[in-house]
């Protein structure tokens, strides 16, 4: 058992030491839809996003769908995310333990884009301003997901995801001919924006054995390329690995009041360079939990903390979660998770 968690644990230390050489070097890679990479869970951000091995519950149908195999019953879950620039990201999901036979999840996400107001471009003759306003535009971004995981042995679960994702920019007119340059006159052509496709989230969860540490895998957003026009882009890949454990089985061996639920990724974006997350969770009676994390290599999110709340209601089992993180440029970021187990 310890030669076991020795090479899991330099395996994972070889991959961080890898991430951080690589991520000197800048990317080509570009990705589109990227409001699938936004972290919906509450608890999960609050701990700076270390979630593909820590998460636990229907949340897993967003993180790790491998993890969903330690749902007994029925689980359901809402997310809101207050997001940047006046945007709000929505998450719901719903899924059923069937112990040795597995469990299947359904979820959606959708961003909301607020209002958004269209322009064109005309000549000054017209409009002394260059533009003239052509009305709000109607954008929408969702995605819909149908999840299946099962339990190899009681150590071992993977997981799989197929997501079908829609996105529609409204209809834009583009100039398809150059009639007078110099006067900025085009032929203009009413193109309607809009995309439907496909994609793929893999997910592994392996208990190692000793105590309660678990690693974790999950391969999101696989997909093929999408085109607008000339522009080839895929959604934002993502390769997570991760630890996740709770630290007072180890150093306060003889209590069972407190958890002290650490965890760690590491990232490896199609869109940017390696990352890292940390995250710690103090949780009192499994009923109180403060949280924090933090994300390194981050041109706008930070750190963050947060807090939980296990509940009853009318003999179901509850969770309301709250989670902040600071956002450099931009108003901080807030986010509310509602779990039931039923």
């Amino acid at each position: 058992m310890k030669l076991k968690f020795s090479i899991v644990v330099v395996i994972l230390i070889l991959f961080g030491f890898n991430s951080l050489n690589f991520g000197q070097k800048k990317k080509a890679g570009q990705s589109g839809m990227t409001y699938l990479a936004i972290s919906l869970g509450a608890r999960e951000s609050a701990m700076g996003n270390a979630s593909v091995a820590s998460v636990s519950g229907t949340q897993g149908l967003f993180y790790n769908p491998s993890t969903l195999t330690e749902l007994s019953g029925f689980g359901l879950v809402m997310n809101h995310v207050g997001w940047i620039a006046d945007t709000r990201v929505y998450g719901f999901g719903a899924a059923y333990g069937m112990d040795n036979y597995g469990t299947v999840g359904v979820d959606l996400v959708y961003m909301d884009y607020g209002k958004i107001v269209g322009t064109q471009r005309v000549d000054k003759t017209i409009d002394e301003r260059g533009f003239i306003i052509t009305g709000d535009l109607s954008i929408s971004d969702y995605a819909v997901g149908l999840a299946y995981a099962y339990p190899v042995n009681d150590l071992f679960s993977f997981g799989v995801k197929y997501k079908f994702v829609h996105e529609n920019l409204g209809t834009a007119d583009i100039a398809v001919k150059e009639i007078d340059k110099e006067n900025g006159i085009y032929e203009y052509e009413t193109r309607e924006w809009q995309i439907n496709h496909w994609g793929f989230d893999f997910g592994g969860f392996y208990k190692v054995g000793f105590k309660d540490l678990v690693v974790g895998v999950a391969f999101q957003n696989f997909s093929t390329d999408m085109k607008y026009w000339t522009e080839v882009f895929q959604l934002p890949l993502v390769l997570r690995m991760g630890l996740a454990m709770d630290l007072a089985k180890v150093i306060l061996e003889d209590q069972t009041d407190f958890e002290i639920n650490t965890a760690v990724d590491i990232l490896h974006p199609i869109d940017y360079t390696e990352r890292v997350h940390l995250g710690t969770e103090l949780v009192y009676k499994e009923m109180f939990a403060l949280r924090a994390g933090y994300k390194f290599n981050y041109d706008v999110e930070d750190f963050s903390f947060g807090v939980g709340l296990k509940f009853n209601f009318q003999g179901y089992e509850g969770s309301f979660d709250y989670g902040y993180t600071h956002a450099q440029f931009f108003e901080s970021i807030n986010r509310f998770s509602l779990s039931f187990a039923l």
